[in-house]
């Protein structure tokens, strides 16, 4: 049965927020989070006919990481061609500037698949098998892998980790 709004709403009710701290790890900006959030949800509404409901999950953690490594691409570029970036302060986020500054340089020293695991969940709240599931991998590699960010976070963080 294809999906319906029903099924889309609780969704969106239920992954807002995992969905929400796993992008601003990636993106450090709230605006750029929910951009990325709410184009996912409408990404999938428009292929409605072809979601399955017990896929969706996995899908929309799939289509926004898309959409927040499009961003960073874009980024980049921006930076690359020398057009200032979009400052944005994180008021809501009640860690000091320095723990944040401290955690992004960590994140982002950390491999890639080691450091989308462990934003799927520590900061989305997915268990192992979901993880594995939106990333297209094995729920082995995904427990060594969350092994290996945590102890990478422990080592860049020190006590602070």
């Amino acid at each position: 049965m294809p999906l319906g709004e029903p099924a889309l709403l609780a969704a969106y009710r239920r992954l807002e927020t995992p969905l929400y701290n796993v992008l601003y790890r990636m993106l450090w900006n709230p605006h750029d989070c929910q951009d990325a959030i709410h184009d996912a949800f409408l990404r999938v509404w428009a292929r409605r006919a072809q979601v399955r409901e017990e896929g969706l999950d996995a899908l929309l953690y799939a289509t926004a990481l898309n959409l927040a490594r499009n961003r960073l691409r874009w980024q980049r570029l921006r930076q690359l061609a020398g057009v200032p970036a979009d400052t944005v302060s994180a008021a809501d986020d009640p860690a000091t500037d320095a723990e944040r500054a401290g955690l992004r340089r960590a994140l982002a020293a950390m491999p890639r698949g080691a450091r989308e695991v462990l934003q799927l969940s520590e900061f989305g709240g997915l268990p192992g098998d979901e993880v594995a599931r939106v990333l297209g991998i094995p729920v082995g590699t995904v427990g060594s892998r969350k092994h290996a960010a945590m102890r990478w976070l422990r080592d860049a963080l020190g006590e602070t980790a």
